[in-house]
């Protein structure tokens, strides 16, 4: 019996598709089953305080575009799924807006910054504890 249960979740269903594959890849060597949902990262389909930890690589650059409020409101739902004490690791470019979000809610801890280089952009991985 595991321990552990992982979730991904996208509302792109071809991201899906890539996810299940390295899913498969990865299970093949030992790691855990990888349940994947179509689900928006602002709604997701779980219980309040259901979650340990959320690990989330957020939209950024051209490819992407700009979805205003996106940070803000995936910050509001991962605050509701993540039990207290709940860590989230947030991967993006977009360090300011990040840390704009954070700040403005009291719900969350800094934990930590790590930033990496992911092809030519600088990247930064936020590490934040739900209050």
């Amino acid at each position: 019996q595991p321990l552990a249960a992982c979730v991904g979740c996208d509302r792109n269903a071809a991201q899906l598709e890539g996810a299940a594959a390295n899913a498969d890849a990865a299970a093949r060597q030992g790691a855990l089953p990888l349940l994947l949902m179509h689900a928006d990262a602002t709604r997701l389909p779980l219980h309040d305080g259901s979650v340990d930890a959320v690990l989330s690589d957020l939209p950024f650059g051209r490819k992407h575009g700009r979805r205003e409020g996106l940070y803000a409101a995936a910050l509001r739902e991962w605050r509701r799924v993540l039990r207290p004490g709940g860590c989230a690791v947030l991967l993006t470019t977009r360090k300011a807006e990040l840390a704009e979000v954070v700040s403005a809610d009291p719900a969350w801890a800094k934990v930590g910054r790590h930033h990496l280089m992911i092809g030519a952009l600088m990247a930064c991985a936020h590490v934040l504890r739900r209050q």
